[in-house]
């Protein structure tokens, strides 16, 4: 409540100073500007929000260094409302300081420094909210924010012709947008990216869902910085002289400057290299530090360049081509673990005579918090799932996603392509037309089988009922195929999905790939509405976390749902293959990685965040295979392309080039890579330059030509990358089909 009495005393003094005001103009017979009501009333409005948004506990003030930083806020903002009440004398003063008898020769070059500092702090307003130590910044990062932002504001200050209401949208929007980074951060541990703006459309779907929308002290401050911001802008507009009426020259000596700013700022973001030439890098596996060392703009800008995947050195088509070809013959004439082995000839027999149903399920955010030093809570994580000792394979599965971004895990999987070639902050999906990226849907569907998606939930999220289609799903079950289904937390449920599975296995007794993407899972974890027989209470280390009690508390249904999933598969007279992994981890666990985990490489600990786990099970006995759960590490990228090999199913020569790369590149995502000696390194770093050795060449090799490899794969040779789809495309309707299903043609 110190939030909300701190918010009330602001609101009060706010008051106060205007009627003490009202009260001198009465008792000078003068008449209080209308303008003076509007900019106070505006003020006063936002300290009143702050005090009701404080009262219902939606402010975190609790330590004191927060409840400081409100009082400052608040005292800024009763100082900008002082300024106002004496806004005409100081405006007096300053046209004597910048007028012609004044130290300056031209009141428009003081009103352009003014829009300079009005700058300062409108980068305040920008950072603050999420960035509260800005000593931690780089100087010069943060001059160049600065210099982006005071050069914008005064571009559009001469551009509406020494008007500020263009630096004025300026600040609020920029306020607003570091409001938003505040936000993601807080439920995904994430900054925003240039590629989240391709994908607004799937924020927008799931926002409303679980969420709590609690801010902070700092964006009371930063709110504060914008509101000075705007009042020197407004002070600008009216220390500069004003255009003379008809004045051509005028006219054009404006619109010269705003160019020579606005044109300034645009070739300067274009043409010059962030990445190679500033060194204003976003490392993929610590994003969150890059930003708030390098600032939201110069890190938001670096990654705007780089979201066109790099070609690899030295590419040529006709180079990718024979890579492939040669890593296919490699595992085709390998007797012992490749395409000539027993085991593999045998399951390749067998697949071909009875050719099962394959069914993925991708968790949304399955993991396994036990990882962390079992939460110092003798947490056990999902305990059925661990259990499980019939599996054709199971282990970690490396991902390149943390705390959001499912999407690129399902890319990964569906595809073979890793998004350690394709920058920070891609997601294919909405960037890169993928219509002639191989798949495994087609896979499956050029073998004869029948193609299902689903997901439940909004089917324009991620773009995916363009992708699916161009992927070659038969049918793309969405959120309107589950009206009357079961729902936790207004989420349908693992289980609910299950059955829908189990109903089209039911009706077609053909061979079916079902790819099933749940959402029961999906954050945010503090809504409360677990029902009390279904809630875990895990205390760590003494303290009682929302977040993460919920988040268990739906692991644990996921586990027994899997359970009953698989029980329900035991017992079916056709053969089913189930491949099932996580997504992602949720936003919370870098928390208790960095406390608990304090004497390691950088590579083993950033990795540790970026895993999840995998199974791929059986209902029958498949040929040439133990089923005894044999450990494998993968990482999302090879899960596919191991799921084919291990059921005997038919491989492309991408796929057969995976396995191989496999023996000397085992893992890889967007954060690191491993060696064939399990050792993880960053993928900034080179094997080669850590690990003087053959083992070392090797991988260095591999990830050489994977990336070549996979450009070919997805790009060819280079033109026309980027997706020619759009969030509102529209798909038939197939009368034949369910009320609510998509068919995909």
């Amino acid at each position: 409540m110190f939030a909300a009495l701190v918010s009330l005393v602001g609101a009060a003094g706010t008051v106060l100073l205007v009627l003490k005001h009202l009260k001198a103009c009465k008792s000078t017979g003068n008449t209080p500007s209308r303008t003076l009501f509007v900019r106070c009333g505006l003020i006063l409005l936002i300290q009143l929000f702050f005090t009701v948004w404080s009262a219902i506990g939606l402010v975190d003030c609790a330590d004191p260094m927060a409840v400081v930083v409100a009082i400052v806020a608040h005292a800024l903002l009763c100082g900008c409302v002082y300024f106002n009440i004496h806004r005409d004398c100081v405006l007096e003063r300053l046209r004597a300081l910048l007028g012609a008898e004044g130290k300056f020769a031209h009141p428009l070059l003081g009103a352009s420094i003014m829009l300079l500092l009005a700058g300062v702090f409108a980068t305040l307003g920008l950072e603050f909210s999420s960035n509260h130590d800005l000593t931690w910044m780089y100087p010069l990062c943060l001059l160049l924010e600065w210099a982006l932002i005071a050069f914008a504001m005064l571009g559009l200050f001469f551009l509406f012709q020494r008007r500020c209401g263009g630096a004025v949208v300026l600040a609020v929007a920029l306020y607003v947008l570091g409001l938003a980074e505040y936000f993601v951060i807080l439920f995904k541990s994430m900054p925003i990216s240039p590629d989240d703006l391709t994908a607004l459309s799937t924020a927008a779907a799931v926002a409303g869902t679980g969420f709590t929308y609690t801010i902070t002290s700092f964006c009371m401050l930063s709110l504060a910085f914008t509101v000075i911001a705007i009042q020197i802008c407004t002070l600008a507009a009216q220390v500069a002289p004003k255009r003379q009426k008809g004045s051509w020259r005028g006219l054009v000596l404006n619109l010269l400057i705003a160019i020579v700013c606005l044109g300034g700022i645009a070739a300067h973001t274009t043409l010059l290299d962030y990445y190679h030439t500033l060194y204003i890098q976003v490392y993929p596996w610590r994003p969150l530090e890059s930003y708030y060392r390098q600032g939201f703009l110069p890190s938001f800008i670096s990654g705007a360049q780089t979201i066109k995947p790099s070609k690899p050195e030295d590419y040529t088509v006709s180079g990718a081509k024979k890579l492939i070809s040669e890593y296919a013959k490699e595992y085709d004439g390998n007797n012992q673990t490749g395409g000539s082995s027993s085991t593999r000839l045998e399951a390749t027999k067998q697949f071909d005579e009875e050719k099962p149903t394959v069914i993925a399920v991708m968790n949304e955010t399955f993991s396994d918090l036990s990882i962390y030093q079992n939460m110092h809570a003798d947490y056990q994580g999902p305990t059925y799932f661990k259990s499980i000792d019939n599996c054709l394979s199971r282990g970690r599965l490396y991902v390149s996603a943390y705390g959001g971004g499912t999407a690129n895990t399902e890319f990964e999987f569906l595809t073979g392509n890793s998004m350690a070639y394709l920058g920070s902050g891609v997601y294919p999906y909405t960037t890169y037309d993928l219509t002639d990226t191989e798949n495994l849907a087609a896979q499956f569907k050029s073998l004869g089988y029948y193609t299902t998606a689903m997901h439940p939930n909004h089917g324009t999220n991620w773009n995916r009922e363009n992708v699916y289609k161009d992927f070659g799903f038969d049918q793309f079950l969405t959120i309107n195929d589950f009206q009357n289904a079961e729902t936790l937390r207004g989420m349908v449920t693992d289980k609910a999905t299950y059955d829908k599975i189990l109903e089209l296995l039911d009706t077609n007794s053909n061979p079916q790939f079902i790819f099933d993407v749940t959402m029961q899972n999906h954050s945010g974890y503090d809504t409360g509405l677990i029902p009390y027989d279904k809630q875990m209470n895990l205390n760590i280390d003494g303290e009682y976390n929302s977040n993460v009690n919920e988040y268990v508390s739906l692991i644990q249904q996921s586990d027994e749902a899997l359970k009953y999933f698989l029980n329900k598969l035991s017992k079916l007279d056709r053969k089913v293959v189930v491949v099932f992994w996580g997504d992602h981890q949720p936003f919370f666990p870098d928390t208790y990685n960095d406390r608990w985990f304090t004497n390691e490489d950088d590579a083993t600990h950033q990795e540790r965040l970026w895993q999840t786990s995998y199974i791929i099970w059986a209902n029958y006995d498949v040929a040439g295979n133990s089923q005894t759960s044999q450990e494998e590490d993968l990482s999302s990228n090879y899960l596919s392309s191991e799921l084919m090999k291990l059921i005997g199913a038919p491989l492309t020569d991408y796929q057969k080039a995976h396995l191989t790369l496999r023996q000397s590149l085992p893992a890889l995502n967007s954060v690191g890579y491993e060696d064939s000696q399990d050792r993880w390194l960053l993928s900034s770093s080179k094997s080669d330059e850590a690990y003087n050795d053959t083992i070392a060449a090797a991988c260095e090799k591999a990830r050489s030509d994977y990336h070549a490899m996979q450009y070919y794969m997805m790009f060819g040779d280079g033109k026309d990358i980027y997706t020619k789809h759009y969030q509102d495309a529209a798909n038939e309707t197939d009368p034949n089909l369910a009320p609510g299903t998509t068919k995909i043609k």
